[in-house]
């Protein structure tokens, strides 16, 4: 069990400074913090192998607003427990889901009324620690969490009880740790690629391939098994991540020069890959100056 020193959480002002792993997974980070109360808790320290982080979003909208929130895809894998005025594709309404990597761009949720969520995010590859669920069957899609986890998060968990993630923690951390994890198959091996991969340097599978001696297939079918997609997805959206949480924090290069120093050559392949995952071109996103991400 961890103790209060090991954890951190963010329940302070709403301003993404205080949250830096939001840039570049949420778009436009300061406008959703001003809609929307987010929080977030480490792991006991036995579950960092395999658990990010602890994390839950709250919000109390004016009868009939809208709030659109989106994320980039994200390769990793999340168990929610959701209640309130929560749509999104695949799984309208509350309930406890299990939403596998996004690939289809960036993940849209509208939020009315009160509501909120209690979340798990797992390290790349960290599911197989808990569960037989398979990566690439749930890509693109929200699955009841039961199909994965039997019960799915303590009861206790969500509305009317823990439900910010530094409550929870201690809840889940006592959850995940009755499960017994232990490493899958390979898994080490993926945790080795995923060292090199971090490096900005790597904007290639070529690239990949040399730094870690293993081929592309050997490559592609580890990726696949543990993440449910291949490495090419992978580095695409760490570059994308980094371009968009640079033009939030208010980067001062120009744009081709931002895309050249994150490894992209052609500008026309930059505008591209930018476009695809948020739906919009780096030079639109870089414009907006706030209000709703998903309006037109």
């Amino acid at each position: 069990m961890a103790s209060d020193g090991d954890r951190t959480n963010a329940t302070g002002p709403a301003d993404a400074r205080s949250h830096p792993h939001m840039y570049g997974h949420v778009l436009r980070p300061e406008e959703f913090l001003r809609r929307a109360r987010y929080d977030h808790a480490l792991p006991a320290p036995a579950l960092r192998r395999w658990v990010d982080r602890y994390w839950s979003v709250s919000w109390d909208l004016e009868p009939g607003e809208v709030h659109r929130a989106a994320t980039l895809d994200e390769p990793a894998i999340h168990l929610t427990r959701e209640w309130g005025g929560v749509r999104r594709a695949g799984a309208d309404g509350g309930g406890t889901w299990v939403t596998g990597p996004v690939t289809r761009g960036r993940f849209d949720v509208a939020q009315t009324g009160a509501g909120g969520v209690v979340g798990i995010r797992f390290r790349l590859g960290g599911t197989r620690a808990f569960t037989r669920g398979e990566p690439a069957a749930a890509r693109d899609r929200s699955l009841p969490a039961a199909e994965w986890f039997g019960a799915g998060m303590p009861g206790s968990v969500g509305a009317g009880g823990a439900a910010t993630a530094t409550e929870a923690a201690p809840l889940l951390d006592d959850w995940l740790c009755a499960l017994e994890p232990a490493d899958a198959p390979g898994f080490e091996d993926l945790r080795e690629v995923l060292d090199v991969l971090a490096d900005p340097a790597v904007t290639s599978v070529a690239e990949l391939e040399r730094r870690t001696a293993r081929s592309a297939r050997t490559l592609q079918r580890l990726f696949r098994h543990h993440l449910g997609v291949g490495p090419k997805r992978i580095l695409l959206r760490a570059r994308v991540q980094d371009a968009i949480a640079a033009i939030d924090r208010g980067d001062s290069r120009p744009l081709p020069d931002l895309a050249h120093d994150l490894g992209w050559f052609d500008q026309s392949h930059f505008i591209r890959d930018v476009r695809a995952v948020t739906g919009m071109t780096p030079s639109s996103y870089a414009r907006r100056a706030g209000g709703d991400i998903l309006e037109p």
